[in-house]
């Protein structure tokens, strides 16, 4: 993710040593000039409005408006209005994709619109055209929409969350950002970059570490991804001494699975091990999901399979 964003260069601030990191990244800068809507996936803090904003900034709607729109902060009751506008008597009011006409519209948390407004988004989506709330007049506005979502949306439509109709749309042009414990090569790069860019706000010249201090950062279970990182170098930088950080500076808390000792398996043998541990996760999962088909369908293997496994460690019936 980010060190400092340049419209002008628009897809520089993504700095990455990971495969992973890099494809995604790749697939944004082919994906940015074709004119059809666009669907990118990741964790919080994985950095996917930045890379939608870098996608804008390289299409040929880089001249025109970039509108970012978070779907759970719209207001059910005006969340129509807020996107195709008003009609009442002689007073009206334009939504956000009129507003944009000819340039580009973020929405991000996609899975957050009722399925009443997902429905009302695909015809949009399909022909540019919607009526403004208490009005049957007909208005077209050509927008490039860029949606996000922290779940991929195949889970969320077999849970009934999402439309089919509109996963199929979305899923033509879709961008996978991978969490940080996926690329933890890249912590060294992000640091100092994070750093760099931390100290020009800061007024301060570049703080120093010690190399354990990189080794804990990429130990760490980083639940808000990159944006957690950055965030915690800043507090740290922030109240630092002589302007040397420390892990203790970081006021971090490692999780206790995070952390292990060889100790502890004595002369279990690796199958052993995860056995053990598989055992665990599944006597947890299996009292949210007491049936066994839907037990399967979460962990994402067979029926069958599942049902051995069951038997195996002998839990349920």
């Amino acid at each position: 993710m980010t060190f400092k964003f340049d419209p002008q260069h628009p897809f520089a601030c993504f700095v990455s040593q990971s495969e992973t990191m890099k494809s995604a990244v790749e697939n944004a800068q082919r994906f940015a000039m074709f004119d059809v809507p666009l669907l990118i996936q990741g964790k919080t803090g994985t950095g996917k409005d930045l890379l939608a904003k870098a996608c804008h900034f390289q299409s040929l709607r880089r001249d025109k408006k970039f509108i970012a729109v978070n779907c759970a902060g719209l207001p059910d009751e005006d969340a129509e209005s807020e996107m195709f506008g008003r009609k009442v008597g002689e007073s009206e009011t334009i939504g956000f994709f009129e507003y944009a006409n000819e340039g580009t519209v973020l929405l991000d948390g996609i899975a957050e619109l009722s399925l009443n407004l997902q429905a009302k988004l695909l015809r949009f989506l399909t022909d540019g055209s919607f009526r403004r709330v208490g009005e049957e007049k007909e208005h077209y506005a050509n927008v490039r929409v860029i949606c996000t979502s922290q779940v991929p949306l195949n889970r969320l439509v077999e849970q009934g969350k999402v439309r089919a109709d509109l996963f199929h749309r979305l899923n033509v042009l879709t961008i996978n950002v991978p969490p940080l414990r996926k690329r933890l090569e890249d912590i060294p790069s992000l640091v100092q970059g994070f750093l760099q860019e931390i100290s020009d706000q800061l007024n301060i010249s570049l703080p120093t570490f010690e190399p354990d201090f990189l080794t804990y950062l990429a130990q760490y279970d980083w639940q808000g991804n990159v944006r957690e990182l950055y965030n915690t170098l800043y507090r740290a930088c922030s109240l630092s001494e002589k302007n040397h950080l420390t892990i203790a500076s970081l006021d971090l808390t490692m999780p206790q699975s995070a952390v292990i000792s060889i100790n502890e398996f004595e002369h279990q043998t690796l199958e052993e091990i995860i056995g053990q541990y598989e055992e665990k996760v599944l006597r947890a999962f299996y009292k949210e999901f007491p049936s066994t088909r839907k037990l399967a369908q979460r962990l994402g293997i067979s029926h069958t399979a599942i049902a051995n496994k069951l038997k195996q460690y002998g839990i349920g019936k």
